[in-house]
C-alpha cells in the first residue's frame, strides 16, 4: 500500500504540471468539460461534428447516417432527424446520459417510424421510445396537446417536452420560475426561424425564452407552439453510482482512481478542480462516491483503495477475501 501511495504521489506532482492538458473522461465516454445545458446538434452546419468531435469521441458520425424513407438514396440524420434530437435533449438533460444518435435512427427506422410522407419520425415514435426505453431513464409519456397553455403548464410542474415548431421538433426542458423563462433546447440552431430569438448560448442550440415567445401561434419562422403538437413526459431518474465510480461509468477502475488523483492534485494546487461529469447532478455524485473511505477529503488514500479495490476484482479476489 506505502508503494502505491509514494506512485500516486509521484503521479499527482506531474498533473499538476500538466493540469492545462488534463481532461477526464466519464460515462458514455462524455468529456466533463461538456457544457451543460447543451442541445446536441444533429447536422455538421449546427455543429454536430465539432460536438462530436470535443465531447463524444467514441461515438459513430452520425449527422451523415443514411436516414431514408421508401426509395431516398440521400437522406440523413442530419437533414431530418430533429424530432430524434428532441427526445436524446431531453434524456440527456434529465439523466446525463446521451443516448448514441445513429441508435435512435436506426430503431427508428427498424420500427417504421420513418416512414413515406412523413418528413422526420411518425408521431407514435414520441410514445414508443418512452414504452421501449423509458424504464432505463424513469422517463414516461403523458400524452400530448396542441394548446401551449397545458404545454407549458406541464414544463411548470416539473415535465418537459418535445414540441413541434412549425415543420420541426424541439426540447422545452425546463422553467425558471424566478424569471418566467422556459428552456429550449434546438438541435438545429441555424435555421432562419433562430434569427428571431435571444440566445443564451446558440452555439449549443440553449434558450431561455420567455412564455410570450412560446405562447404565438405556430408559423414559419417562429418558436410558437400554439397550435403545433407537443408530447408531454415526465421524468423519476435515480442518479447513483457505486463507492469509488467517481466517473459514473458502472465500473471501479484506474480510470476513478486518475480522477480522483486529478480532483487531489488541482485541489491541493489551488486550481479549480476538474468535474467529474459534465451534468451537474452527475458531478455531484460523482464527487460523494470519489471519497470511497468516507473521512470527507478526496485525496491519495482514496485513489489507492480504488487501485486495490481493481486489481483484487482483476485477480478473482472477492470483497470477502480482502
Amino acid at each position: 500500500m506505502q508503494n502505491i501511495k509514494k506512485l500516486l504521489a509521484s503521479a499527482a506532482a506531474g498533473i499538476i504540471s500538466l493540469s492545462a492538458f488534463i481532461m477526464p473522461v466519464s460515462a458514455q465516454d462524455i468529456s466533463s468539460d461538456m457544457p451543460f445545458p447543451i442541445a446536441i446538434q444533429q447536422d455538421e452546419k449546427s455543429g454536430a461534428e465539432c460536438q462530436r468531435n470535443a465531447y463524444l469521441p467514441s461515438f459513430e458520425r452520425w449527422c451523415d447516417y443514411p436516414w431514408n424513407r421508401g426509395n431516398e438514396t440521400d437522406n440523413t440524420v442530419g437533414l431530418a432527424a430533429c424530432g430524434l434530437f428532441s427526445t436524446i435533449n431531453n434524456v440527456y438533460y434529465h439523466t446525463g446520459v446521451v443516448i448514441e444518435p445513429v441508435v435512435v435512427a436506426q430503431y427508428a427506422l427498424d420500427k417504421g417510424f420513418r416512414r413515406v410522407g412523413v418528413e422526420g419520425v411518425a408521431l407514435d415514435y414520441f410514445s414508443a421510445f418512452p414504452k421501449d426505453f423509458g424504464s432505463e431513464f424513469g422517463m414516461v409519456c403523458c400524452g400530448g396537446t396542441s394548446s401551449a397553455q397545458t404545454a407549458l403548464a406541464h414544463v411548470r410542474n416539473g415535465g418537459s417536452t418535445s414540441s413541434n415548431v412549425y415543420g420541426h421538433w424541439v426540447t422545452i426542458a425546463d422553467y425558471d420560475e424566478e424569471n418566467d423563462l422556459y428552456l429550449v433546447l434546438d438541435s438545429a440552431q441555424t435555421c432562419k426561424r433562430c434569427e428571431n430569438i435571444q440566445w443564451t448560448d446558440r452555439e449549443n442550440g440553449v434558450a431561455w425564452l420567455p412564455p410570450d415567445v412560446l405562447l404565438q401561434k405556430g408559423a414559419s419562422g417562429n418558436y410558437g407552439i400554439e397550435g403545433r403538437y407537443s408530447v408531454l413526459y415526465t421524468f423519476d431518474y435515480e442518479f447513483k453510482a457505486e463507492m469509488g465510480d467517481a466517473n459514473s461509468d458502472e465500473r471501479v477502475d484506474i480510470a476513478d482512481a486518475s480522477l480522483i488523483l486529478s480532483i487531489y492534485s488541482f485541489s491541493a494546487s489551488g486550481i479549480e478542480q476538474p468535474r467529474c461529469h459534465a451534468h451537474p447532478a452527475r458531478d455531484q455524485l460523482g464527487q460523494t462516491v470519489a471519497d470511497i473511505n468516507g473521512d470527507l477529503n478526496i485525496d491519495i488514500d482514496d485513489a489507492t483503495i480504488v487501485l486495490e479495490k481493481y486489481a483484487a476484482e482483476a485477480a478473482g479476489i472477492s470483497s470477502a477475501q480482502q
